[in-house]
């Protein structure tokens, strides 16, 4: 019997589902259980670590349980206005999505809300909400808090959760906005909210030390990269559905060259599994990753182009020999900086762009194909 070949072995670039989610069910059982039960979450994960696509799964999960909830993503919002039509639209089309089908129930909602939104349907069908501010300054943060206030109209009848992806934009917007998240959380006891951030650097002022608006607030869970016995044996077994063979060696190649990185392994992958001919192996894992270096060249000429001098050189010197000691006199003649703040300031500037990121105290290039066109 021939075995039908899948269009896609693997998957990158957007959250994946079905055969391309490998792992991660510890993690999943996790976020589960808390939406269920009311209880809150701060989700911390790198980019591309697969954070979005688990939350998407837990929400699947849950509904398929009975339970109502909803993902907003903030990663696009650049005020407090945004923010806060940003939450109402996912509740309206998540956890209130059943209590909305009706226009006297959504005129009631909306009676909640100390601004009448305007309304609109995008092409999915899914309720499109802004508000339109008067000619005297507006209270967003009152209005993002009669927003969230909507989901205790859920809660009351069943398991009720909203996602809040990217979570960190509240940070880069408004310092203040976290505590309005906080203050209203304490009053929705039980509805569960999912506090998920990829800035690092950012969710820990929201989520740890004194005065941190999210501290205290729930279960702290990081997401660490997918073991290597997980990820390897879902490599070679969804090149062998697709008829071509990857041994353990190559998909070993395969994660050990992109940090064991969920989107950078299936991307590599998939590269590896074009260039391919009846076998994936080492020779075809070496020619994957410089065509994909190749393509985004241009992309990171551009990127390295925009950054200042020093950025450039500290961040070439940490591509081609990641370190702790990014203080210490050898890595300052590496980098030909002249002083430790000259570096501080150039990491700062790195991290905040996700450029870099610390693991276990060494500090390296996240993306592994951009480490490897600084090191060419």
């Amino acid at each position: 019997m021939t075995t039908k070949r899948p269009a896609d072995p693997y998957h990158y670039g957007s959250p994946v589902g079905g055969d391309h989610f490998c792992d991660r069910e510890e993690a999943l059982a996790g976020v589960e259980a808390r939406m269920l039960s009311g209880a809150n979450v701060v989700l911390l994960s790198p980019r591309r670590y697969g954070k979005s696509s688990l939350l998407l799964r837990a929400i699947d999960r849950v509904r398929r349980r009975g339970g109502s909830s909803g993902y907003v993503s903030l990663i696009r919002c650049s005020s407090r206005r945004e923010v806060a039509e940003a939450v109402a639209s996912g509740i309206l089309n998540g956890p209130l999505s059943s209590m909305t089908r009706r226009r006297e129930n959504l005129k009631e909602l909306l009676r909640d809300l100390r601004i009448a939104p305007v309304l609109g349907v995008d092409a999915t069908g899914a309720f499109s909400l802004s508000f339109a501010a008067g000619g005297a300054p507006t209270d967003w943060e009152s209005v993002l808090a009669d927003s969230l206030r909507l989901l205790a109209r859920r809660s009351r009848q069943r398991p009720t959760s909203l996602v809040l992806d990217e979570f960190q934009r509240v940070v880069e917007i408004d310092e203040g906005l976290g505590g309005v998240f906080k203050a209203v959380a304490d009053e929705l006891s039980t509805t569960s909210l999912i506090f998920a951030g990829s800035k690092l650097h950012l969710m820990h002022r929201l989520a740890s030390g004194p005065g941190a608006p999210l501290l205290g607030m729930g279960e702290r869970i990081v997401l660490d990269v997918i073991p290597e016995h997980s990820m390897t044996r879902y490599l070679s077994n969804r090149a062998t559905a697709a008829g071509k063979h990857m041994d353990a060696h190559a998909a070993g190649l395969i994660y050990a060259a992109v940090d064991g990185i969920p989107n950078d392994v299936q991307r590599l992958a998939f590269e590896a599994f074009l260039v391919a001919g009846d076998t994936i192996d080492e020779e075809t894992v070496a020619i994957a990753m410089q065509r994909i270096v190749s393509h985004q060249s241009t992309d990171y000429g551009e990127l390295y182009e925009r950054l200042a001098p020093t950025q450039q050189r500290v961040l070439r010197a940490l591509a081609c020999e990641p370190t702790g000691a990014v203080y210490a006199a050898s890595f300052l003649h590496e980098a030909d900086v002249s002083n430790p703040n000259s570096v501080r300031a150039a990491i700062d500037v790195l991290e905040g762009r996700e450029l870099l990121r610390r693991r276990d105290g060494v500090w390296m290039v996240s993306n592994a194909f951009l480490r490897a066109w600084l090191c060419q």
